[in-house]
């Protein structure tokens, strides 16, 4: 995941140094995009769905719906990627971890199949289909400060050292997204009886990049989610890509 937002640096933060101390002409300017980065292993879940459909003798069309609970639980270290932040670690900045959980998501696809030897008792097929889904997920993200002033060298000033140490920003929300995707499909059906067919389908789905709305952090520097300069200090995160995989049993009804 790769985060995003459009803090400034301590030295600009007007609530922790309303009076500018030592930040002549740092802050004249926005700075740009505060960037950083967490890796995640993959997560596994159940997914469930209905469709309805019509076929044409080997081609079918159908509509589907699903719903898909993935749990991750993963935690991992934060890779900063900006100078104003890097400048920062490990001096002023001694954690920095962020974590995901919980994805559920609700999605609907329009998928079209190809039946092969459907005559017989057993029907490999062949599909693929478009769809959307809305999804959500779990995410935090927490930056502790030093404990220690004496640690920090980010001030020369000892009131404004102590002032920040031990502070803490931390997002805690649950990020949501719509996107648009395709998947792949392969499956065997086994005729148990007219009109009644039990199947094993494997399929692999790609929506693409997930990107949150922008949030404000729950709190930023132990304050709320401002520097003191009008407007409200909010963070993103968006994926690579948004993909799983999966095995499913099938009970299909033909009317």
């Amino acid at each position: 995941m790769h985060g995003s937002d459009n803090d400034w640096g301590t030295k600009c933060d007007l609530i922790i140094n309303p009076l500018g101390v030592e930040a002549a002409g740092e802050c004249d300017a926005a700075p740009p995009l505060t960037a950083w980065t967490n890796e995640f292993d993959g997560g596994a879940g159940v997914r469930a769905g209905v469709a309805l459909g019509y076929d044409w003798g080997p081609v079918r069309l159908e509509g589907e719906y699903f719903h898909r609970v993935t749990a991750y639980g993963n935690q991992s270290d934060i890779d900063i990627l900006d100078d104003v932040t890097l400048d920062k670690q490990e001096q002023e900045i001694e954690l920095a971890v962020g974590g995901v959980d919980d994805w559920r998501s609700h999605g609907g696809f329009v998928n079209a199949y190809y039946d092969f030897g459907a005559s017989s008792s057993w029907t490999p097929y062949l599909g693929a289909g478009f769809g959307v889904e809305r999804a959500s997920l779990d995410y935090e993200s927490v930056w502790k400060r030093n404990d220690d002033p004496e640690r920090i060298s980010t001030f020369a000033d000892p009131l404004l050292r102590a002032k920040i140490a031990g502070t803490t920003t931390i997002g805690d929300a649950r990020l949501t997204d719509v996107m648009a995707g395709y998947q792949l499909l392969a499956g065997v059906d086994y005729r148990l009886r007219e009109p009644v067919t039990l199947g094993v389908r494997f399929r692999w789905v790609d929506f693409g990049e997930f990107r949150s709305e922008p949030l404000p952090w729950n709190q930023l520097r132990s304050h709320e989610s401002s520097v003191g300069r009008g407007e409200t200090i909010l963070y993103q995160m968006a994926t690579d890509a948004s993909r799983f995989w999966g095995v499913s049993l099938n009970l299909k009804y033909r009317f």
